[in-house]
């Protein structure tokens, strides 16, 4: 991947963002400035970590990966956090397949770096701290969605979801990759997309789709989704 020298402020990631802006400058030199491209694999589940990851664009999936191969989302990480939080508590692995969901670029720190970081009560480790308690939370959130609510439930969840952290109406989707973000049959997806272009809810073509109804979108979503947001807010504000 090319390399480049990180903003001199934190204009992307809104978590490096509520760091003490000289705590932010010192840690400048540690960041390096790298492209996150579309269906990139950053860890396989049970790798090991070798960098952190700090978003400033695109979304990052992480996917809960079955011994037969099949997978299923059971968080997603944008400009609001951070990937490679196993790091925090000092685990060296993943237990999950992490991949660029929409493609962007993210401030990466190597995990020596960032261990010795959070191995002293820093702002950086505070703020960890809160954000590992909110990513559970969604992690939590989505294995319940995902074994309570329906098809078209979590499918409303998922678009709201990337649309946030893409900051865009339009993001990549193919059919075969929202079937395999939501574990089910590339079939079930094109029955449940079908019904929300009729009306008029999103529009999918060339492996792009476009929310043109956000509204009707929360209304045929469960609870999850909101309860992830409320999560993020009550800790963060």
């Amino acid at each position: 991947m090319p390399k480049t020298q990180p903003p001199a402020a934190p204009h992307g990631n809104r978590l490096l963002a509520r760091l003490p802006p000289e705590e932010y400058q010192r840690l400048l030199p540690r960041l390096q400035l790298v492209p996150l491209e579309l269906k990139h694999v950053l860890y396989e589940a049970r790798s090991l970590i070798d960098y952190a990851y700090f978003p400033n664009r695109g979304v990052v999936s992480a996917l809960t990966v079955m011994e037969d191969g099949r997978a299923i989302e059971v968080a997603t990480v944008g400009d609001e956090g951070m990937v490679g939080l196993p790091l925090l508590v000092g685990a060296k692995t993943t237990a999950n397949r992490v991949i660029v969901q929409v493609p962007g670029e993210a401030l990466r720190m190597a995990e020596d770096v960032l261990r010795e970081e959070v191995s002293r009560d820093s702002p950086l480790r505070r703020l960890l701290v809160l954000y590992h308690t909110a990513f559970l939370a969604q992690v939590s959130q989505a294995v319940a969605c995902n074994g309570l609510h329906s098809v078209h439930q979590r499918c409303c969840r998922w678009l709201l979801m990337t649309q946030d952290r893409a900051h865009s109406d339009v993001f990549p989707m193919t059919h075969e990759f929202l079937a395999k973000m939501l574990g089910v049959r590339r079939s079930t997806v094109s029955e449940v997309l079908q019904p929300f272009q009729e009306e008029g809810l999103i529009r999918y073509s060339r492996g792009k789709c476009t929310v043109l109804d956000r509204e009707g979108l929360k209304a045929g979503s469960c609870e999850c989704y909101r309860r992830i947001n409320e999560e993020f807010v009550c800790l963060f504000g």
